[in-house]
């Protein structure tokens, strides 16, 4: 959790940060009417949501100390505001925050239907994995889910869902760095799905962009398990719940085991299945307010 005085954190803000960071940096000031305002300034691409707490608040009639949860897009700006009991003196205060690049606690569209990570007609042979394969164990972890999808070496690697690029392992535009590794993409109910073990250098998108069901977004990488293909989850950021483990954390990576399109019809997959890729007009166009006169009238 970042700590700062007001004196301390307007000093921060004169630093900038290094190219592509993601951050989040809460200053504090006092306005004309000597209320203490806190202002968050982002850096990044999605949902932000910022954990303030204010302590040892002076000059204010009520609590002197008090904790908000604001979530925000990336533009940032003023997320509190706290008037003075004397008009004629300004309000100081100490505070620390903390923050995820997400929304907390969203509610996920549990009937929404995804495409499969691959090309359409193609086949797949799914895996279900464990923590540890996926390199999870040490994290503030629920209800794990993650998939394996077998592929073949340099095979495109297709977005389940449309949403937001809000990271990419290694890019740099600044150096001319594509990235690869891990893609994290942000959907419009909260949801986010982590793309693990893509080919290095091979990313297709860049941080900030909108991608749809139909948008290659890398190639496919060396698995753990050995061959090449893609892991995928999907998960939401709920309100820690273990607290006991990870006192201080204000949320833990919830996953969520999503229905998927297949050729044999929609549903959850199950280790060790041989699923076949599909894709329709609707699944394609599913979020994006593209749709055609049969799917107007036949809604399909």
């Amino acid at each position: 959790m970042k700590k700062a005085t007001i004196a301390a954190a307007l000093m921060l803000a004169a630093l900038p940060l290094a190219a592509q960071q993601t951050g989040v940096r809460v200053t504090a000031r006092n306005a004309a009417d000597n209320s203490l305002a806190f202002d968050a300034a982002i850096t990044g691409y999605g949902t932000f949501t910022i954990r303030l707490a204010v302590a040892d608040i002076r000059n204010h009639a009520g609590d002197d100390a008090l904790t908000v949860t604001v979530t925000t897009g990336n533009e940032g700006g003023e997320i509190l505001s706290i008037a003075p009991q004397d008009a004629a003196r300004p309000v100081t205060a100490d505070f620390s925050w903390d923050w995820i690049n997400g929304t907390l606690d969203a509610t996920p569209d549990l009937g929404f239907i995804y495409r499969l990570p691959i090309a359409a007609g193609k086949s797949t042979t799914v895996r279900s994995l464990t923590p540890a394969e996926a390199g999870m164990m040490r994290d503030n972890i629920a209800d794990f889910r993650m998939w394996e999808f077998a592929m073949e070496r340099n095979e495109p690697v297709f977005a389940i869902r449309k949403g937001t690029v809000i990271h990419v392992e290694g890019y740099d535009a600044e150096n001319g760095q594509a990235g690869g590794g891990t893609i994290i993409v942000e959907h419009a109910d909260g949801t986010q799905a982590r793309y693990a073990s893509l080919r290095s250098g091979s990313a297709l998108v860049a941080p900030g962009d909108t991608i749809f069901p139909d948008t290659p977004i890398a190639l496919a990488g060396e698995l753990r398990s050995g061959g090449y293909g893609v892991q995928v989850g999907l998960y939401r950021y709920a309100s820690n719940r273990n607290t006991a483990l990870y006192p201080h954390m204000m949320a833990q990576t919830e996953f969520i085991n999503p229905l998927f399109m297949t050729a044999t019809g929609n549903g959850l997959l199950t280790d060790g299945q041989r699923a076949t890729a599909k894709t329709t007009k609707k699944l394609l166009d599913a979020e994006s307010g593209r749709t055609s006169f049969w799917e107007r009238v036949f809604g399909r």
